[in-house]
């Protein structure tokens, strides 16, 4: 592996992005959007104030930079220089050339000129990675973050094949994922462990269970036989993508979501009615709250396999019916 250390303007940035040159979506990536105001305004203040910002990494390959570690910082700046949102109404006033200048809750279109060329001539430095391997890549974003406080399900990746990492980060991104998860459970990587969880249930039968969903069962299951449900992915898109279309909004708990998604990939695997299936979530949902039946598996242990079992077969009993 080698790399070449580049500072780039924002404006040099911003371009890079719009061409495709720059990409924000490389599968060991978290999403675009995990910021607040506040850290997204922290970050254009420190710009402004000349505060030294971190290096951003990515791979440079035929031409094209692969963002893997600095999307929340570049996908900011190039939101905010769009108007896509405003400061922070109690961000404190800057020096701009020497003049204070008062920014809290403007959006760029709303700043004088001389700001505006201030912010877009900041300077990022950019480390560009060339001729490395798969494993290079996953190593380095390893001791990267191993002093940084990514949780266990972050860290996940660096376990994973360049494939299964490619599949899960499109299913992980489904549109149908959006209806489904806040914001903190986006930042923590829990869409990407609900996606495993599901191809975990998918992948259960007579001979392997992988009912057990603590970190070091799941963890097990993306090293030992993660290329194994590679043939089930399109099915699950496309289970994905009819619950997509059925329902505009969903509310249901993230320890169903897997058993959900089971579901579905069930009811278009055996190309059942998705109506009905639909009709049953609708009634599942409805009823969660009084469900006594089934909270008993998600009152404690929930990871637990005897609870993931529990959920499991619920759901089983439910798309039996159809």
């Amino acid at each position: 592996m080698d790399y070449t250390c580049r500072t780039k303007t924002l404006q040099a940035l911003n371009k890079g992005m719009e061409k495709g040159t720059i990409l924000l979506s490389h599968k060991l990536q978290r999403p675009e959007g995990q910021w607040n105001k506040k850290q997204k305004t922290d970050l254009i203040d420190s710009l402004l104030r000349k505060y030294p910002i971190n290096a951003t990494y990515a791979i440079k390959e035929n031409g094209i930079l692969s963002v893997i570690d600095g999307v929340q910082r570049l996908s900011c700046v190039r939101d905010f220089t769009n108007n896509r949102f405003a400061l922070s109404k109690d961000m404190e006033p800057v020096l701009v050339n020497g003049e204070e200048k008062a920014l809290a809750g403007l959006r760029f279109n709303k700043l004088d000129e001389d700001t505006k060329d201030t912010i877009l001539s900041a300077e990022l430095q950019m480390y560009e990675l060339t001729d490395c391997t798969e494993k290079d890549v996953r190593e380095m974003f390893r001791r990267q973050n191993a002093g940084k406080p990514l949780n266990g399900k972050q860290l996940r990746v660096v376990h994973e094949s360049d494939a299964f990492s490619e599949a899960i980060y499109s299913l992980a991104t489904h549109p149908f994922m959006n209806k489904l998860m806040t914001n903190a459970q986006r930042r923590n990587g829990t869409d990407r462990d609900l996606i495993i969880q599901a191809l975990m249930l998918i992948e259960t039968n007579q001979n392997s269970d992988f009912t057990s969903f603590r970190t070091k069962d799941i963890d097990s299951f993306v090293i030992e036989h993660s290329e194994s449900c590679m043939n089930k992915m399109n099915t699950l898109k496309e289970a994905m993508d009819n619950l997509d279309k059925a329902f505009d909004t969903i509310k249901i708990p993230a320890t169903s979501i897997p058993m959900l998604l089971y579901s579905g990939y069930r009811i278009t695997k055996d190309k059942k009615s998705f109506s009905k299936f639909v009709d049953i979530v609708n009634g599942f949902m409805a009823g969660y709250e009084t469900n006594e039946d089934y909270k008993q598996f998600v009152q404690s242990g929930t990871s637990s396999s005897e609870n993931v079992k529990g959920r499991l077969n619920y759901w089983k009993k439910l798309i039996r019916t159809m």
